[in-house]
């Protein structure tokens, strides 16, 4: 799969990256909402994988402006965050997340869940 990995530490970037290397995906990191907008203008993902608190432009931005692109109904978004309540739960779905998972999160995880949402 080809993935967008979005969170603005470059360690958990450079790990992630790694793990799904690993497993024979490709990743293209973007640090913000504003680069993960940009980047899902740019080329078609399979999967978007997005942390909620970011500069510039935070995870819940990110996947409200994701959703109104051409493409960016058919790609399945995970988001993840340290906190993970029923709320953070419900206000994921509610701007059009697919699924809100809590930190830490393990890469395996993540693929296994993408691809339950592929189906």
């Amino acid at each position: 799969m080809h993935l967008l990995f979005v969170d603005d530490l470059p360690d958990t970037c450079e790990v992630f990256k790694l793990a799904f290397r690993l497993d024979g995906h490709t990743t293209r990191i973007a640090h913000n909402g504003i680069e993960a907008v940009d980047a899902m203008r740019e080329e078609p993902f399979d999967a978007i994988i997005m942390d909620v608190e970011m500069p510039q432009l935070n995870g819940w931005d990110a996947v409200q402006q994701i959703r109104t692109l051409p493409d960016g109904l058919e790609v399945p978004i995970i988001m993840f965050t340290a906190y993970g309540t029923q709320a953070d739960r419900a206000r994921a779905l509610e701007v059009g997340a697919n699924d809100l998972m809590q930190k830490p999160v393990l890469p395996n995880d993540l693929i296994a869940r993408i691809k339950e949402l592929r189906g």
